[in-house]
């Protein structure tokens, strides 16, 4: 909203079905990431920026951890764990 002012969202919603299904560990935080990606970039933290999204492009691209939300699939846990290694966190 003009050069003072942004707003980042995720694409979806908080989920609370999955959490009533009891697959709330199986969330993907891909797009609440990658809004984060945005507001870093906003607010002048290129680098950080640019670790966060070349982090999620591997992972993604190389299907290193695959979230499908369900149980077939890796926790968001292990999402996390992932990107922080990706990071060197």
């Amino acid at each position: 909203i003009g050069k003072h002012y942004a707003m980042f969202e995720a694409i979806h919603g908080s989920a609370p079905r999955m959490v009533g299904e009891g697959r709330d560990i199986y969330a993907d935080p891909s797009s609440m990431l990658r809004a984060t990606v945005m507001l870093l970039r906003h607010i002048g933290y290129f680098e950080k920026a640019g670790k966060l999204e070349n982090a999620l492009d591997k992972i993604q691209g190389e299907k290193k951890v695959v979230m499908t939300g369900r149980d077939t699939g890796a926790t968001t846990k292990e999402m996390a764990e992932e990107i922080k290694r990706q990071v060197g966190g």
